[in-house]
């Protein structure tokens, strides 16, 4: 089974919930038709001129990066961090602006995520128990 974007965003406001460094946006599943994410990295620099971001991404999302819409525009206006996931070389991507981080934290994917939830393993090993029920309910069926 595969979760809604609404599911997700529910998934993601209960986990994060009383914890005021992150913050949920629903931007792009609000917006109508295919969404990018250079069109969502411009409407928060636009709503937001003052601000520092960064895009945050996997080793495996950043090393595709130059399949995705407008890239290397995207590439000059935000700086990203790449979590490295486990087994994975990071490509070389001209005038991106990267910073890395390394932890073991990243060898959990979501693909590991769902099958855990299929096999009934621990899922409080992936994710916050505040979401078990629901991640077991989406993904173990």
């Amino acid at each position: 089974m595969k979760a809604t974007a609404v599911e997700r965003a529910n998934l993601v406001s209960r986990a994060i919930a009383g914890n005021g460094a992150f913050e949920l946006s629903t931007k792009e599943i609000e917006r109508s038709g295919p969404t990018y994410t250079i069109d969502s990295v411009r409407e928060f620099m636009r709503e937001q001129p003052g601000e520092d971001f960064v895009l945050l991404l996997g080793s495996d999302a950043f090393n595709g990066i130059t399949t995705w819409r407008e890239y290397e525009e995207l590439l000059s206006m935000i700086d990203i961090v790449v979590a490295i996931r486990p087994d994975t070389t990071l490509e070389e991507i001209p005038d991106a602006h990267v910073t890395v981080i390394e932890s073991e934290m990243f060898a959990i994917s979501s693909t590991e995520i769902r099958l855990a939830a299929k096999s009934d393993a621990e899922l409080t090993n992936f994710v916050p128990v505040e979401i078990v029920d629901d991640v077991k309910r989406i993904y173990g069926a």
